[in-house]
């Protein structure tokens, strides 16, 4: 029987802003607590270009409110492109390696804990946001490999909130039978994410039916902080002056500093207004050798300088009701996600929409996707940790389709199918004489595949040479409940229907 402090499985929130881990220690599951003392990790690289050496989390930021040119904050919003690069310290990187420094880190805070070579996770589930597209997850997946993580488990976010919920009932009443409606709401520093759930408990089974999905990877904290960077400088009468520095190049690390400790303020002030109507903000020195901020802010002059983002968030549950057809009144229970779903006009407009009393109070919103990652990687390993079996059938957050012609994009299975699912079309050739067809396959809701993401190609060569219309062309799409898309091309011969090729690819499609 495995050791769960030695070698145990475990769970990893990878965050835009902070980052947890977990482990399954055979009773339940349990946050670890940094060399440094604190139960969360900031997302935060800092890069010495004197010394070669990464730093990551607190210390990483501190020394880049001094040296702002050498930190990256924020990096999951780039994980979108592998190819981006994040210059830090005079040398570039990607988001995937910096990432991998992210979760190096987060497990080499417990690998030294323990004598050198004793410890050794059997096993790694890493969360993303349900709203990631293929790529992205694939991406995420390469950063753990690239920081040596045995990832036996990309989980959407929701999905380990939502476990993390059920695994306290469970505690809480072993013997209870009944469905619920549970709206996920994961608002967390760089993402937003909204999950609708039907949570179906038995005696022999734990049952996740997704109803619905909505989201923005670009919603979250991080915007949070840029509006209320921009309201401290106007109360402050420096934003003239900070603009200058971001205008001029050869000021361009006074900039930095400038933004950083306003940012630092600022962040400081939102958490204190999620506790008090009113704080105060001094931050000595934002321009040397004179120029200072001490103004105070209110938790109204806070909500309005975010209400684009607040009415962004009610758009989006909007859309959510319409696409699940589910009225809003009708959900029992809130799990709240992400540090940013704890600021009361987020609490207000979930109230609103669902009415008052039905937010679930036991639960961290900082640690419970880390605590359901490591649930899902003690059910990986082991299907009794629950003492019942647990289903969750899904649905597909974005649609799928090929490209066509002129980058038009053809949908083969909307958006927000239960899955499995299949949908198929028929296409033609547009040109004479093609010998391979590359069927490119992209996810998205653009009618324009350049708005949307690459999935991958399913290339069919050997094809007989035939006039523009000559061939018939049946592409086929099977979405599995894990979100794996299987594309088939079936081609046939015009005239005859005479079938004369048969290619297929497996993609991940979450």
């Amino acid at each position: 029987m495995p050791d769960n402090s030695i070698n145990p499985v475990l769970g990893i929130d990878l965050g835009t802003t902070f980052s947890a881990i977990a482990r399954w220690d055979g009773r339940g599951p349990q946050i670890y607590r940094l060399r440094t003392g604190e139960i969360e990790l900031q997302s935060v690289v800092y890069f010495d270009p004197k010394t070669e050496e990464f730093l990551v989390g607190a210390l990483a930021y501190n020394k880049g409110l001094i040296h702002p040119e050498n930190m990256a904050f924020g990096i999951k919003r780039f994980m979108d492109d592998a190819k981006h690069r994040i210059e830090i310290g005079g040398r570039t990187f990607t988001p995937i390696e910096l990432s991998s420094k992210i979760l190096a880190s987060l497990y080499g805070n417990v690998v030294s804990m323990f004598p050198k070579n004793v410890f050794k996770g059997r096993g790694t589930v890493v969360t993303v946001p349900y709203y990631f597209m293929a790529h992205q997850l694939e991406n995420t997946k390469d950063a753990a490999a690239l920081a040596n993580i045995n990832c036996r488990k990309i989980l959407q976010e929701p999905i380990a909130a939502s476990l993390s919920y059920a695994w306290k009932c469970v505690q809480e009443n072993p013997t209870r039978e009944g469905e619920e409606t549970i709206l996920v709401f994961d608002l967390g520093g760089g993402t937003f994410d909204l999950t609708l759930f039907k949570l179906i408990q038995s005696k022999d089974t734990l049952r996740f039916e997704v109803l619905g999905t909505g989201g923005d990877d670009r919603l979250g904290g991080m915007d949070f902080d840029e509006c209320l960077v921009n309201l401290l400088l106007e109360k402050s009468g420096l934003t003239e002056a900070v603009l200058k520095l971001k205008g001029n190049k050869k000021k361009e690390i006074e900039y930095r500093k400038a933004y950083q400790k306003v940012r630092k303020g600022a962040v400081d002030a939102k958490i204190q207004l999620s506790f008090t109507k009113e704080t105060r903000a001094s931050i000595p020195f934002v321009i040397p050798p004179d120029k200072h901020i001490d103004v105070t802010v209110t938790r109204d002059e806070f909500e309005a300088c975010i209400k684009s983002y607040t009415e962004k968030v009610r758009d989006i549950m909007e859309r959510l009701w319409a696409v699940a057809n589910v009225r809003a009144s009708s959900v029992d229970r809130v799990v709240k996600v992400g540090g940013s779903s704890i600021i009361p006009c987020m609490h207000t407009l979930l109230c609103d929409a669902i009415g008052e009393g039905k937010i679930y109070a036991d639960n961290d919103p900082s640690l419970c996707v880390a605590e359901g990652a490591a649930l899902y990687a003690a059910y990986l390993d082991d299907p009794e940790v629950f003492g019942r079996e647990i289903e969750i059938t899904t649905r597909n957050c974005h649609a799928l389709g090929v490209k066509l012609s002129g980058d038009r994009f053809a949908r083969i299975i909307s958006a927000n199918r239960k899955a499995p699912c299949k949908g198929e079309h028929m296409f033609t050739t547009d040109k004479d004489n093609v010998e391979t067809l590359d069927i490119e396959v992209y996810q998205g809701a653009s009618n324009d595949i350049n708005g949307n993401s690459r999935v991958g190609i399913l290339s069919v060569p050997g094809l007989p040479k035939r006039p523009a219309g000559g061939l018939d062309i049946l592409v086929t799409f099977t979405l599995n409940n894990e979100q794996k898309l299987v594309v088939k091309a079936n081609i046939y011969e015009a005239d005859t229907n005479k079938e004369l090729v048969e290619r297929l690819a497996t993609f991940t499609a979450t």
